[in-house]
């Protein structure tokens, strides 16, 4: 919320923390051009709208006594429906803004199809918010239905997150979990704990974010604990069933199985010098392939 702040000498003054995170993050972007001034209006126009006991997790509500009545001017709009009305109607101007549009459509973009998107797909999706009023089922559908989503050049281009990746190989390994807990652990160790990103923007989708070495690493020691059942709250997982000895072929297997498709040349060769399944599957989770969804 916006409301006002007291100040050491009593006096009531502006929080302007999440004005500029509703422009720079959520609405325009960072390179849309409001000013300064433009922030300090944003937040005067949502003073007094709070949180009724915050950390009990309260409801949302308006307090008429600590809302500024005066009038505003938000990227060259006067606003003076008052009240509440004030804040509802920077909400209107930001969300019909053509810098809203774009800066909502390239998250999309690089949230589903690659980090760095074609900008005629930013447009087609830009233009379908517009079109729609701001209907995201409709812009999303736009992103999915376009040629470039499926397109083979953006075809596994994007990195699983922490998260991702832990779901993914539960999910291949059918693994039974039973406490989650240490998942939890793993997670935070692999930088992303559940409801703790710490930055407004939450965790990144980009790649870069997510594929050091460091955490490379980390996600091949997880993939080794999880195949030799050493990880505390799941149970030792159901390797696949491969009804052959020869080294070649069970680890074709086994990595067909578990990325649904098949292995490059190089993780087959790394897998094959694997001595049991369950460090072919764990080298299997931890490959390239798997590491894209």
């Amino acid at each position: 919320s916006a409301p006002g702040l007291r100040t050491p000498r009593g006096t009531s003054g502006l929080n302007e923390n999440y004005a500029r995170e509703l422009l720079e993050l959520h609405t325009l972007g960072v390179d849309a051009g409001y000013t300064q001034h433009d922030i300090v209006e944003v937040a005067r126009a949502f003073t007094g709208w709070t949180i009724r006991q915050p950390r009990a997790g309260g409801d949302a509500y308006f307090a008429p006594r600590r809302h500024d009545p005066g009038v505003k001017q938000v990227l060259g709009q006067r606003i003076t429906e008052g009240g509440r009305g004030d804040g509802e109607r920077v909400l209107d101007i930001l969300a019909r803004h053509p810098a809203t549009e774009r800066h909502l459509a390239r998250k999309l973009a690089v949230r589903f199809v690659s980090d760095a998107p074609p900008d005629a797909l930013v447009a087609r999706v830009a233009a379908r918010f517009t079109e729609t009023g701001g209907d995201l089922r409709a812009t999303v559908e736009a992103l999915v239905r376009s040629p470039e989503f499926l397109a083979p050049e953006h075809r596994r281009t994007k990195v699983k997150t922490p998260i991702e990746f832990v779901a993914s190989t539960l999910r291949v390994l059918d693994a039974d979990v039973r406490q989650a807990g240490m998942l939890g652990q793993e997670l935070r160790t692999l930088g992303m704990p559940p409801y703790f990103a710490a930055p407004p923007t939450g965790y990144s989708d980009r790649a870069d974010a997510w594929t050091n070495a460091g955490a490379l690493v980390q996600r091949m020691n997880l993939a080794v604990a999880i195949t030799h059942g050493r990880l505390r709250g799941v149970a030792p997982p159901r390797l696949p069933n491969v009804p052959t000895e020869a080294p070649d072929a069970r680890a074709r297997a086994i990595a067909e199985a578990l990325l649904l498709r098949a292995p490059s040349a190089a993780t087959l060769a790394t897998v094959a010098r694997a001595k049991t399944d369950a460090d072919m599957a764990a080298l299997v989770l931890g490959s390239p392939e798997f590491q894209r969804r």
